[in-house]
Order: C-alpha cells, then structure tokens, then sequence
C-alpha cells in the first residue's frame, strides 16, 4: 500500500477524483496514519489523507466548510460532472492545483493541528463532513492528489483492485528526503460538495515545507 511520505512512487499520476462517499475511517498503522474514504467513481478507489507526518514534521491546515472559491478547476462543474479520475499536468503551465499561486485561501490561516486527541483534530474535522457526506444523497468528494494503483485487494475497505488517491497535502517546499515530491501546480486537498451547494475544503502542509519556491517547486534561493 502506496502512502504519502511513507514510500514514494517512482512514477506519480496527477489529476483528480470525483466520486460518491461510501465510507471514512481513521487507519492508525503504519508510521504516518492516514484518515481513508471509501469513494465509488463508478470503481471503487480511496482516498487516504495524511493525519500525522512519517517525519514528525507538524501538520498544518486550513479547513474551510463553506469554501466559495470555483478555483481554476471550477468545483461546481467537477462536481456535477462525470465520476472517475481525472489526470492533470503538474510545472509551468500546469493546470493543477497550487497553494503558493493561486490564491486559495491565506497561507496564515494554515494553523497547527493535532491528528487526535480531545480538542479539534484533524481526524474528527475529516470524520465530521464525511460521515454527513454519507448520509446525503447528492454530496460528492472531489480530491486532487497522486493517485495510485496496486495489485491485490485494498488493505483498508477490501475491495479490489487496490487503486485511489493519496499525497493529498501540499507538493512542493520540500528539502531532504523529500525533495523529490517537489513540483508548482500539483499540490493535493480535499473538498467535499453537498448537495445545497456548499463546499467543505481541506489544505494540508508540513511545517518543514518552504512557502516560496522556484517553478520547479524547490525552496527558493532567496526564501
């Protein structure tokens, strides 16, 4: 099982999600516990959200539940479109998402964020809009990220094949052992679409990842 900042796939495909939510639970294994959604897009994939770093680099986030930005991709219209994964160019140019370049949202509003406990987490900020989105007929989940496929049945839900989407996080600022993730235009989030039109969305970045970066989406020289 492929998973952000745990093993890296020697081949990435960029794109986006759009799907149905059948289910969402907190997967603690491993060294970088994920929180997984169940997503129908006509085939079933997963959407596996990094809650806590490999690294031990803090989590940021920036959630928002109701998000009015169309952003370049236009949310409505992915959302009331066909379901299925979508793969996007990532660099200059690219028609993927971007946090340090597109206007998204305030990168001050990023705030520290603790994957569990008995404050606000991310896991019951996730669990929260998932399990409505669940319950409603008409919501749908759209997740920009790299997505994946491997053989065998999924580890989480046990469907197969295993196939979905992950690095639904900021891609780029990366230094170390992670430079090699880095790229502009291809940073993951999550948003999920209800059906009286409002959007839930979710911004994930690692404390250690740079904030101004090149067009190749390493930390700037001059940062």
């Amino acid at each position: 099982m492929l998973e952000a900042r745990e093993r890296r796939q020697a081949v990435r495909t960029y794109g986006v999600l759009v799907g149905r939510v059948k289910a969402g639970q907190l997967d603690p294994n491993g060294a970088s516990p994920h929180y997984e959604i169940w997503i129908d897009a006509g085939s079933n994939y997963r959407i596996a959200v990094n809650v806590r770093s490999v690294d031990g680099s803090a989590v940021l986030a920036h959630y928002d539940p109701a998000y009015a930005l169309p952003t370049k991709r236009d949310l409505p219209t992915l959302a009331a479109g066909p379901s299925g994964f979508t793969p996007l160019a990532t660099g200059p140019g690219g028609a993927g998402l971007d946090y340090l370049r597109d206007g998204l949202f305030a990168l001050g509003d990023m705030h520290l964020i603790p994957p569990d406990g008995t404050g606000v987490t991310l896991h019951n900020l996730l669990d929260g809009q998932i399990q409505r989105a669940i319950s409603e007929t008409g919501a749908v989940a759209v997740a920009f990220g790299d997505g994946f496929t491997d053989p065998g049945s999924d580890a989480t839900f046990g469907f197969s094949p295993e196939q979905g989407v992950h690095d639904i996080h900021m891609m780029q600022g990366n230094s170390g052992s992670f430079a090699a993730d880095n790229r502009i235009n291809g940073d993951g989030a999550l948003f999920v679409r209800f059906g009286d039109g409002t959007t839930a969305a979710l911004f994930i970045r690692f404390a250690t990842q740079a904030t101004t970066t090149d067009d190749g989406g390493a930390p700037a020289t001059n940062a």
